[in-house]
């Protein structure tokens, strides 16, 4: 799909159309009205759980970038994209910053500098958690507006693991492994030394952490830090309370991948793409 185009940036650019003297609230309420949002207060923003450990990653989809966020605890972690959930936080918040920060995205979109200064990536409008406990992978997933929950069991790839082959990432030695995965060809590393079977977005299964990741020709994820003190806490993400609708994930991915799920007739991009295959 047209990565520049109104379906990508969702509701973050949508806003700037109106008169900045407008009240947030006032903005928030069309929105509402515009994108047929539905609100519910009965899961707001809460703690799930202290966190033990979280990792910065460096997502790269040429020509575009964004920065996401891992964090674990004794029994979930969530994986998502740290600019996008700031900026629900700001919208909540009648972050007046917001109107700021998207009147300058709109101005330069369609231009080169658009890739290069803001954050853009397939998936960045997801918020991943894995309970291990439960065994359940639950996917917080917002297209146009539309709100779904993606309930499915963890799935552990096929994974081919090459033991001779490494590379050293935030200084430490890394084991190359690959797989097919959800119709997509992956190839990640993972330390050893961090003794968690699991990694960005829903890789996991490996003797350690997955701290890069390679889709040829789609997407590179790479940790660029981590840190185990002074964590925020693993939490179940939804400041403006939306209500999400239970979907089954091959439903979902035949739907957001017809054209004309966005006015301007395109189809959403996803990560996965096995309903094709």
């Amino acid at each position: 799909m047209n990565r520049l185009g109104f379906n990508d940036v969702e509701e973050r650019t949508f806003i700037i159309i109106f008169d900045n003297k407008i009240k947030m609230k006032n903005i928030l309420s069309l929105l509402v009205m515009v994108l047929s949002v539905q609100y519910c207060f009965a899961q707001e923003t809460h703690v799930i759980e202290s966190a033990e450990l979280e990792i910065v990653y460096s997502v790269k989809e040429q020509p575009h970038w964004d920065t996401y966020i891992f964090r674990c605890g004794k029994n979930v972690s969530q994986y998502f994209s740290q600019p996008t959930l700031q900026r629900y936080k700001m919208l909540a918040n009648d972050d007046p910053a917001l109107f700021t920060l998207s009147s300058e995205e709109i101005k330069d979109l369609g231009t080169p500098e658009y890739a290069k200064k803001y954050p853009l990536s397939t998936g960045n409008f997801d918020i991943i958690y894995r309970n291990l406990e439960e065994g359940v992978l639950k996917t917080y997933s917002t297209v146009f507006g539309s709100k779904y929950l993606i309930v499915e069991d963890i799935t552990i790839p096929d994974w081919t693991m090459y033991e001779d082959s490494t590379i050293t990432v935030l200084g430490m030695e890394c084991k190359k492994a690959t797989t097919n995965f959800r119709g997509r060809y992956w190839e990640v590393w993972y330390a050893e030394d961090i003794p968690i079977s699991q990694g960005p977005w829903k890789l996991c299964g490996l003797p350690g952490m997955i701290l890069k990741a390679n889709c040829p020709k789609f997407m590179l994820i790479e940790a660029t830090g981590i840190k185990n003190k002074n964590l925020e806490p693993v939490t179940f993400y939804n400041y403006l309370n939306y209500k999400y609708t239970p979907i089954d994930r091959m439903e979902y991915l035949k739907k957001v991948h017809k054209p004309g799920i966005y006015p301007t007739g395109d189809s959403c991009e996803t990560i996965e793409i096995d309903d094709t295959k």
